[in-house]
């Protein structure tokens, strides 16, 4: 007699079970770093489950559980990247600092953290490096980062900068292109609604066109004065200073203008959509 197949959702929340219990458990731990490891461990064969689902809305549903555990885990260890950067421009933290700048649940930071999914590319030569704007356009268009600084007006911008994981850096400044002059060198098509912006290695996130077209939304190669470095994102970043970090794709290699929304890499892991830092649009549900 065969054995009944296995339900995958029913695993899932065995896991997230489990990683609560450790995460309750913790505190009283000799070795409270073994509790962390432990935790990642559940939660991250919690996530590996997720393809699994059939069931959309269900997927994503467990996995904006799973990813807010994981936030959790990065609150935990917040101190450790709120003070100053090596090489870095001391950002504002003083009292001085209107606290109406800082959306909530957010904690300033002197320094730069570096955070990205997987590790940075190993060829980012300036010289070579592309984007390509293409999908609902009247004109597919490719250009280095010298084209880029040759045919659209280059602009210095100074934004904030809200991560997820519940730091911000306030007053950066950038060097770059305005997002809507790129899109409007290829000449958006009417039914275009939404973009995807990819970065390597196989990153993407989404954002409504209305949002790409603030004036504050930038292709940059410069942070504070100097050009990118690859930790950070260089030679090209996007920067959408509206949303949460992740929105900001590292190493941009491509904007894909759609007629529908398609999720990037986090919204297909349970984050939010739209992702606005003042009202916590963090995960969904």
């Amino acid at each position: 007699m065969s054995e009944a197949p296995s339900d995958p959702a029913a695993a899932i929340r065995g896991l997230l079970h489990r990683a609560d219990d450790a995460a309750k458990a913790a505190p009283n731990q000799r070795v409270p770093e073994g509790a962390r490891e432990r935790i990642t461990r559940l939660l991250d064969a919690a996530r590996s489950q997720l393809p699994a689902l059939a069931d959309d809305e269900l997927r994503l549903d467990l996995a904006a559980q799973v990813a807010r555990r994981f936030a959790a885990l990065d609150r935990d260890g917040l101190e450790a990247v709120l003070g100053p950067s090596p090489d870095v421009r001391r950002a504002p933290t003083g009292a001085d600092v209107d606290p109406a700048r800082v959306p909530p649940g957010q904690h300033l930071t002197a320094g730069w953290p570096v955070l990205h999914v997987g590790g940075a590319p190993a060829d980012v030569d300036p010289a070579t490096w592309r984007v390509v704007v293409t999908g609902r356009v009247r004109t597919r268009t490719v250009l280095t980062v010298a084209e880029l600084r040759d045919r659209l007006p280059v602009v210095t911008t100074r934004s904030d900068l809200h991560c997820v994981t519940g730091w911000s850096r306030l007053d950066n400044d950038w060097e770059g292109v305005r997002l809507v002059d790129l899109i409007g060198l290829a000449g958006p098509r009417p039914e275009a609604t939404h973009l995807l912006a990819s970065g390597h290695p196989a990153y993407s996130a989404n954002l409504a066109l209305e949002a790409a077209g603030a004036a504050d939304v930038v292709v940059a190669w410069s942070h504070d004065g100097v050009l990118l470095d690859r930790a950070h994102g260089g030679p090209i970043r996007l920067v959408v200073p509206a949303r949460y970090g992740w929105k900001s794709v590292k190493w941009l290699t491509e904007l894909r203008l759609l007629d529908r929304e398609v999720r990037g890499y986090w919204e297909e892991r349970g984050y939010h959509d739209v992702a606005d830092p003042w009202t916590e649009q963090r995960f969904r549900g």
